[in-house]
């Protein structure tokens, strides 16, 4: 608690604590960042403002360049800043174990595009369509990519690579014809095998990821923001901050309070 006094103290005259993450349509994560960024500014005694980049790539490089104070990562835009020495990884959401079990990317093509499994891609690639959710995405993009690589394939190899927005999005571009394959979460698919066996039988599952981590929260570290405490107050404090923040992604449904981050779970992750 002294520290946290201190610590308001000297953030007089700061500048207002960014607090960051990326948007995505089905979520308002405004409202979901909101009640940590006001927890934080109450506890250090500083204004507060709620900034949403346009993609994980877009939160990762404002990190980067410390433009943001604390920011509510996913997996892919972690990753990139996981070695930076000004960015430390305070807290991450204690997330249920049937919803991490449920958190995978998925490869998926059309049937009719002449590929059953991922050693037919290399000699098709240059005739396919290539969907993904949008830059930084980890389970619409990152891991997929990485599942590329090991047949020796990156997305520009491909006729051509669209930016679906959503993961429902890159589903839908497959069963429109507007795509050949798509990279997304394994949650729609699963969708529609259940509600609809005779269109996903139009489709086929060419990989599946293994269950992926949620991102940390991060901070990066200045004179006048002080990681320690925010990860203190974040793991002693933060349960009302962690269920409000937990609803803006899917990856995070139900958690209902922050455990320390560690960064092995991290590890073979690409």
């Amino acid at each position: 608690m002294i520290a946290l006094l201190l610590a308001a103290q000297l953030a007089t005259g700061a500048p207002p604590l960014k607090v960051a993450t990326y948007a995505y349509p089905k979520y308002d994560r405004a409202a979901a960042l909101e009640p940590m960024a006001k927890q934080l500014g109450q506890a250090l005694g500083r204004e507060t403002q709620v900034v949403l980049l346009a993609t994980p790539d877009a939160l990762a490089a404002s990190i980067r360049a410390g433009e943001v104070d604390v920011a509510m990562t996913n997996l892919a835009a972690y990753l990139a800043v996981q070695s930076d020495p000004k960015v430390q990884a305070v807290a991450v959401l204690d997330v249920p174990p049937a919803t991490a079990g449920r958190y995978r990317g998925v490869l998926v093509a059309r049937r009719n595009a002449g590929v059953a499994a991922m050693r037919d891609l290399p000699a098709k690639a240059a005739g396919l369509r290539y969907a993904e959710v949008l830059p930084g995405s980890t389970s619409g993009a990152l891991v997929q990519a990485g599942a590329l690589r090991e047949v020796g394939l990156t997305p520009d190899r491909f006729k051509e690579v669209h930016q679906a927005g959503t993961h429902e999005a890159a589903l839908a571009a497959l069963q429109a014809g507007d795509a050949d394959l798509a990279a997304f979460a394994e949650e729609p698919w699963r969708k529609l095998k259940a509600d609809n066996p005779q269109a996903a039988a139009g489709l086929v599952e060419l990989w599946r990821s293994d269950p992926l981590p949620a991102g940390p929260v991060v901070c990066v570290r200045a004179a006048t923001t002080p990681c320690d405490e925010i990860e203190g107050l974040l793991l002693r404090d933060g349960a009302k901050a962690a269920a409000d923040l937990a609803k803006g992604w899917s990856e995070t449904e139900g958690a209902m309070r922050f455990r320390a981050h560690d960064d092995r779970h991290y590890d073979g992750v690409h």
